[in-house]
C-alpha cells in the first residue's frame, strides 16, 4: 500500500509548484496628459430679432384688426429692405380677456391680443433702420436680439486642429525636459463645443441715425484634452 500512496502525493506536489511559479509583469505604458485650447476673436454678422405688437380694447375683433395692420406695415418696411418673406415668421398670435379685480371680484374689462414677428438678418447693415422702422410701423416691444457668426461651425473646426497642435506642442516640451521621448496619441477627447447665439437684451429705440448699435467682437474658443505615450 505505502508505493501506491507516495504515487498520489508527488503529482499533487508537482501541481502545486507549479502553480506558484512567479507572475511575469509586462511594463506599464508611460503617458503624459495635457490640454491645448485655441482662440480668436470673431465678429457677429447675422441677427435674428423678434418683435411684439400688443392691443387691448371691449372687442377682440377690432384689436385683431389693428395688429392686423401694425403687422402688414412692418412686413413692408421689412421687405423694403429686401429680407425674404422666407425669414419672417409672423403667424405665432396669442388673445384672451381681460379682467379687473374689485373686492375679490374678477370684473370682466374686456380683451388683450398679441402677434410676434420673428426676423432673420443675414446682414447687419440695415439693423438699426429695420429697428426703427418697425417702432414707427406700431411695433410695441424688441423682445431680443440674438447675434451670431454664420461661419461659427467651420471657425470651430479650425480651432479644434488648432488646439491638437497646441497640446502636442506642450507635451513635446514636457517630454524633453523630463529626458523622455513623445510617441502616439493614446486618447484624445473635447471639452469644448461650438458656442451658441449670443443674445442681447434688446430697448425700444426712435433713432434716424444710419448705424449706432455695433455689434463689436467676442471670442470663440476650443479645448481638447490629449494623452500622448512616452518612452522613459
Amino acid at each position: 500500500m505505502m508505493p501506491y500512496r507516495y504515487a498520489i502525493l508527488l503529482p499533487l506536489l508537482g501541481a502545486t509548484l507549479i502553480g506558484c511559479q512567479p507572475v511575469v509583469k509586462t511594463d506599464e505604458q508611460h503617458t503624459i496628459h495635457v490640454t491645448g485650447h485655441a482662440v480668436t476673436a470673431v465678429t457677429p454678422n447675422q441677427a435674428h430679432l423678434t418683435f411684439n405688437i400688443e392691443r387691448e380694447g371691449a372687442e377682440l375683433s377690432t384689436i385683431k384688426q389693428q395688429i392686423d395692420e401694425v403687422s402688414a406695415a412692418i412686413l413692408a418696411a421689412l421687405r423694403s429692405h429686401d429680407i425674404d418673406d422666407e425669414d419672417i415668421t409672423s403667424y405665432n398670435m396669442q388673445a384672451g380677456p381681460t379682467y379687473d379685480y374689485v373686492d375679490g371680484k374678477r370684473i370682466p374689462r374686456g380683451f388683450s391680443a398679441s402677434r410676434s414677428i420673428k426676423v432673420y438678418l443675414a446682414e447687419l447693415d440695415h439693423y438699426d433702420a429695420i429697428i426703427d422702422h418697425a417702432f414707427k410701423a406700431g411695433a410695441s416691444h424688441l423682445n431680443q436680439v440674438q447675434f451670431s457668426v454664420r461661419e461659427a461651425e467651420e471657425i470651430y473646426q479650425q480651432l479644434l486642429a488648432q488646439a491638437v497642435a497646441h497640446a502636442q506642442q506642450k507635451a513635446k516640451k514636457m517630454a524633453a525636459a523630463s529626458d523622455s521621448e513623445l510617441g502616439a496619441v493614446v486618447t484624445i477627447h473635447e471639452s469644448s463645443y461650438a458656442p451658441p447665439m449670443r443674445q442681447e437684451a434688446a430697448m425700444m429705440r426712435m433713432s434716424d441715425s444710419a448705424s449706432v448699435s455695433l455689434p463689436g467682437k467676442h471670442d470663440m474658443q476650443a479645448q481638447v484634452n490629449v494623452t500622448f505615450a512616452i518612452t522613459p
